[in-house]
């Protein structure tokens, strides 16, 4: 497993993406929601539908929670590009039994209210038009080993043209109450009935 760095480097390289380079791809960025409870560690989950994803969060992160910023990526992936690792990227590699160490990894992190981690629940990138997100279990067992309350942030990213020659992002988030004992099922279908309601806000 590939552990998450934070330096002064990855730091420009995250801004300049999240930044710049967002404002140069998309017409426009716009943020809706809540930024709930800023005294608990946050685990964000949200869609997965493009190479731009990471940036966005860390974007979201940046204008709303002021977390320290980590996100899991696939080994194969962060591998290729480990400059992502100095902005806080640290690995997963499915399919191996050390999927278990780097789960225990992100509820050791959860433990400090300072951090922000970010999992992407169906575990692959998806089309923005995906009716229905399904869980992989990765997400059953960090729950279960959590060892203290955190902030559980919903996200759901959305683009459109309508008249403009570049798309506009819509950056969605909103925080879930967790019930005690939780149900993955239920957080699976409440996080789909969010982002059914996100994409009835995109078209109005």
């Amino acid at each position: 497993m590939i552990k998450a760095r934070h330096t002064y480097t990855g730091k420009l390289v995250c801004n300049f993406f999240s930044e710049y380079r967002l404002n140069g791809v998309f017409h426009s960025v716009n943020m809706y929601g809540d930024g709930g409870n800023k005294r608990l560690p946050v685990l964000m989950i949200a869609n997965h539908f493009s190479w731009w994803d990471g940036f966005i969060q860390y974007r979201l992160n940046r204008k709303v929670f002021g977390k320290i910023f980590h996100v899991m990526m696939l080994e194969e992936q962060l591998s290729k590009n480990m400059i992502l690792n100095k902005g806080g990227a640290f690995s997963i590699r499915k399919n191996s039994r050390d999927i278990i160490y780097t789960l225990n990894y992100c509820a050791d992190l959860l433990e400090d209210k300072d951090n922000l981690v970010l999992i992407f629940p169906q575990g692959k990138i998806e089309s923005i038009h995906t009716p229905y997100i399904q869980f992989e279990k990765g997400l059953d067992y960090l729950l279960k080993h959590l060892k203290n309350e955190v902030q559980l942030v919903f996200n759901i990213n959305l683009v459109d043209y309508f008249s403009q020659k570049k798309p506009s992002l819509n950056i969605y988030y909103k925080t879930y109450s967790l019930s005690s004992p939780f149900d993955l099922a239920d957080i699976e279908r409440d996080f789909n009935i969010y982002l059914d309601e996100c994409k009835s806000l995109q078209n109005r």
